[in-house]
């Protein structure tokens, strides 16, 4: 019979790492897989989004940060994928029965991320868009700054649309505020 895992097999670890794989509930058969992530987060980096699946034929858990997206390879302590958000210029997915993938457009390169359930593969999807929009040096810091051509920056915006990063409610949204500062 499976062990019912409570939140507190999760209480050892820093606590927005574990609010962010709290919600995977009991999909997270072992915490202990999450224990090697903490050594490779800065103090000032926040844990948006953990989520389980598969990257290059082996098992683990990718982790969303604010800066950065990182798969660990059960019982691995090392990531086997240390990818900056800025070097995201596109993510997709796409689904099955039961699972999907995400894939992220990194320049000519494509790095795809496959067997997460489908209820976590939208909002993983929402959350990493979300991140390279916010991620620091990325378009959203660029725009905010005093001397940005508002034309320039509806440019960017539309081609972040284009590519899948921005959804069109996100893209009007920023046009508006882009809008409204002529």
């Amino acid at each position: 019979m499976a062990r019912k895992r409570d939140d507190s097999d999760l209480s050892g670890l820093r606590p927005d790492l574990a609010a962010a794989a709290g919600r995977l509930g009991t999909r997270l058969r072992d915490p202990g897989e999450l224990a090697p992530v903490a050594a490779y987060l800065s103090d000032d980096e926040t844990v948006r989004y953990v989520v389980l699946g598969t990257h290059e034929r082996g098992g683990g858990v990718l982790v969303l940060t604010d800066r950065r997206l990182l798969f660990f390879l059960r019982r691995v302590m090392t990531p086997t994928l240390d990818l900056r958000l800025g070097a995201i210029s596109s993510v997709t997915t796409s689904s099955g029965f039961s699972t999907g993938e995400v894939a992220m457009d990194v320049g000519k390169d494509v790095v795809a991320v496959t067997r997460i359930t489908r209820v976590d593969l939208e909002p993983l999807a929402h959350a990493i868009r979300r991140a390279v929009l916010a991620a620091p040096g990325e378009p959203e810091a660029a725009e905010g700054a005093s001397g940005t051509d508002p034309f320039e920056a509806m440019e960017k915006l539309a081609h972040l649309r284009d590519t899948g990063v921005l959804t069109e409610a996100e893209f009007a949204a920023k046009k508006q505020e882009l809008l409204d500062r002529l």
